[in-house]
């Protein structure tokens, strides 16, 4: 498979994808942790628009999926782990003009979504940690909180913690796992998934450090295997398979500094995506043709440091959307077989 490159926008220090449905129509945004805009980007994704003009220190964007044309950002995160100020946002159009409201405080928030849980709609935010003296303190663990979208606007959002003591808690995800729609949220202490279908109770399924993680029917079994980076911006990309109540690992591939996990479809066929942010910067395609073993490794591009990914399908054409930090833009390939 090869990959066809256009730059859409140049960018400093991109961070964040999403997607955003306007008039039936699938945009892609995407932001900066640095100070910066929020960009829209349209069909047929060959510019971008600012719609904000920040604050930036934007760790992700989210759509409502029960309102159209209304995501959730976190902001205010900044490089160097200045992330005192981070809180959620919601965005949206007013009176034709795009604004952004903060709806809750979140200090070192890295993660969110919206997901219905015992026929409730809630929005999920995990914190990385409490509170930092330096980058390289993790004393103070992170923390997953749960609060109930308002109905009404004038109601106030409060985040209740609904699982505490997870230090370093990067990985944030809503798949279904076992024949179950779950949230999955891993940190230090490992990897851990809750039934959304019963609520917050959370089962610890992995007792190791895990940095990312992807849910993704590799060898066609019908069942999802589980993909991780290992240990915290780590350096090996894992992929797990069911057996009985357990995870045994099928096949392990060496990172730098891996970054950006994503499962998904190309050409018909399950791959993963995943970015090297340092040694080559490359970002990495993986495919599995028979069983689990040996994938093929596919390079999307080299040196590019990839911060994160998104795969949309625009016709017949898979397009790998990337936040490249490396080369500060955001570009999308057209994967041809």
């Amino acid at each position: 498979m090869r990959f066809a490159k256009r730059v859409i926008a140049t960018l400093r220090a991109p961070y964040p994808l999403g997607i955003l449905r306007l008039g039936g129509a699938p945009c892609v945004v995407c932001s900066t942790e640095d100070h910066g805009p929020i960009l829209l980007i349209r069909p047929p994704y060959a510019g971008a628009e600012e719609i904000l003009p920040g604050p930036g220190g934007s760790m992700a964007l989210v759509e409502d999926p029960a309102a159209p044309g209304e995501l959730y950002s976190i902001m205010g995160c900044f490089p160097g782990y200045k992330f005192q100020e981070g809180a959620v946002y919601r965005v949206r159009q007013e009176a034709g003009r795009w604004t952004a409201a903060r709806v809750a405080a979140l200090p070192f928030a890295h993660r969110i979504d919206l997901v219905t849980c015992a026929g409730n709609r809630y929005l999920v935010a995990a914190s990385l940690a409490q509170d930092k003296a330096d980058p390289s303190d993790w004393s103070k663990p992170g923390c997953l909180y749960a609060c109930p979208v308002p109905r009404l606007p004038s109601e106030a959002w409060t985040l209740t913690p609904i699982l505490e003591g997870i230090h370093r808690n990067h990985g944030l995800l809503t798949a279904r796992l076992q024949g179950k729609r779950c949230l999955l949220i891993s940190g230090t202490e490992g990897l851990f998934s809750a039934d959304l279908d019963k609520g917050w109770q959370f089962e610890r399924i992995m007792e190791k450090e895990i940095s990312e993680i992807a849910v993704a029917d590799l060898d066609g079994d019908g069942e999802g295997e589980l993909v991780t980076i290992e240990p915290f911006h780590g350096d090996t990309l894992c992929v797990y398979k069911q057996d009985g109540r357990s995870w045994t690992r099928a096949w392990t591939g060496p990172l730098a500094f891996g970054h950006g996990l994503l499962g998904g479809t190309l050409g018909g066929a399950p791959v993963i995506l995943v970015s090297n942010r340092s040694d080559s910067r490359d970002l990495v395609a993986f495919q599995w043709s028979a069983g689990l073993g040996r994938p093929e490794r596919m390079v999307v591009e080299a040196g590019v440091g990839a911060a994160n990914m998104l795969i949309l399908r625009q016709g017949r054409e898979d397009l790998v959307f990337s936040t490249n930090q490396a080369s500060g833009e955001i570009a999308v390939y057209s994967a041809e077989p």
